[in-house]
């Protein structure tokens, strides 16, 4: 099939299923783009969610820098993070850097330092590659793809000094960046320069940042923790930025672990790891802004899953306090249809407390989501309830 601006393939991996028998397992497709601006073809790497040709669903774009090293993983990162409803589903866009030659001249602004030019010739092309990421690349994507209006950049090295570069040049373009053990301190440190001086003169920039750095003989990367001392000075108002120091990663081993934790970090709205504190905290209402807000930094309307409010009920179960339990369950039936084993769980516990109205009450209620409930039934008869009184028995 050819695309408007290339060629698109398979790219897969075979593996053995028994003597005889293989298959095949897709991690995306190979796209050939021709840009005008640099004169010559890029090659792509595209990973779509799993449902999307079954669906009509618009989706994030991760754009990530070095696709030929990096793309399998952060794909399978990805899927992996979204199935475990940490994240949304993404659609992955790897850039493949090419020639060492060619990778250096894209991924780096200018340098002045005598060494650097000796050891990276040919460098100093950061600005024409993000045109080329700006006026063709996303476009084609947004084009051809179907889209949200939120654009990650992942880069690792001078990918991560690229991203930094991004930030600075076009502060707008993509709404949140990983920046993996950055090479910060090229051309004498211009870009944490740059980054105090756009940090100054913007007034507000809602954007994510996530820097990590690499154990370098027993310490961060000094030019990192340079670029974090210039953020940690920043006031700059809708910005949300962290960095972490890796001490187990070598530079070479930090790039899977950073677009986990990098992910993870942008998306720190879209889960919740303890609900039962946070309700503890502020109640369901709080429970209820965690997830909004942070969809609405995605750019998704968000409600509180239904599995977040059974943790919740579960373990507020657990410890007692039955009267919240119920109150968390029942909350908005419509919205929120409660689970017949939360109910049979609620009914339980009142049972064991001796309330055996408030028992029956929702075995009852267990059995009008589940009218095949055999054990709900049970009990309800053993505690008097007039058997013609209650739900009919589905047909399996």
């Amino acid at each position: 099939m050819r695309c408007a601006l290339g060629i698109v393939l398979l790219v897969s991996a075979g593996f053995s299923l028994g003597q005889g028998q293989s298959n095949t397992v897709t991690i995306g497709q190979r796209v050939q783009i021709k840009s005008k601006l640099l004169k010559q073809s890029r090659s792509l790497s595209i990973s779509k969610p799993n449902d999307y040709e079954a669906g009509t669903d618009r989706y994030p774009v991760l754009y990530l820098l070095d696709g030929e090293s990096n793309f399998n993983f952060t794909a399978e990162i990805v899927h992996f993070l979204a199935d475990s409803e940490r994240i949304p589903d993404m659609i992955v866009v790897g850039i493949d850097s090419g020639e060492v030659a060619q990778r250096t001249h894209d991924l780096t602004p200018p340098s002045q330092v005598e060494i650097e030019n000796r050891f990276s010739p040919g460098n100093g092309g950061a600005d024409a590659f993000l045109a080329f990421i700006s006026g063709e690349l996303i476009p084609y994507v947004e084009r051809n793809y179907r889209t949200r209006p939120y654009r990650i950049l992942v880069g690792h090295s001078f990918g991560g000094l690229f991203a930094v570069h991004a930030l600075t040049t076009k502060p707008s373009l993509f709404n949140a960046y990983i920046a993996i053990d950055p090479t910060a301190g090229w051309n004498n440190g211009a870009e944490i320069v740059r980054v105090q001086h756009i940090l100054s003169e913007l007034k507000d920039l809602r954007a994510d940042l996530f820097i990590t750095a690499a154990n370098d003989l027993g310490r961060a990367t000094p030019d990192v923790q340079q670029l974090a001392a210039a953020l940690e000075a920043s006031t700059l108002k809708g910005l949300r930025w962290k960095f972490e120091w890796m001490k187990d990663e070598t530079h070479a081993s930090i790039p899977l672990r950073g677009v986990y934790s990098g992910l993870c970090t942008i998306f720190d709205g879209w889960y919740v790891t303890d609900p039962l504190r946070l309700f503890d905290e502020g109640g369901i209402e709080a429970i209820d802004k965690h997830f909004r807000d942070g969809g609405e930094r995605a750019g998704y309307d968000r409600t509180t899953p239904p599995f977040t409010l059974s943790l919740v009920v579960a373990g507020l179960i657990r410890r007692g306090s039955l009267e919240e339990a119920s109150t968390v369950l029942l909350r908005d039936p419509k919205a929120y249809p409660p689970p017949w084993n939360q109910l049979d769980a609620l009914a339980r516990a009142y049972s064991e407390r001796g309330n055996v109205e408030q028992a029956i009450r929702y075995y009852r209620l267990s059995l009008q989501e589940n009218p095949n409930n055999a054990w709900a039934r049970q009990k309800l008869t053993e505690m008097g309830a007039n058997r013609d009184t209650l739900p009919k028995e589905k047909p399996q």
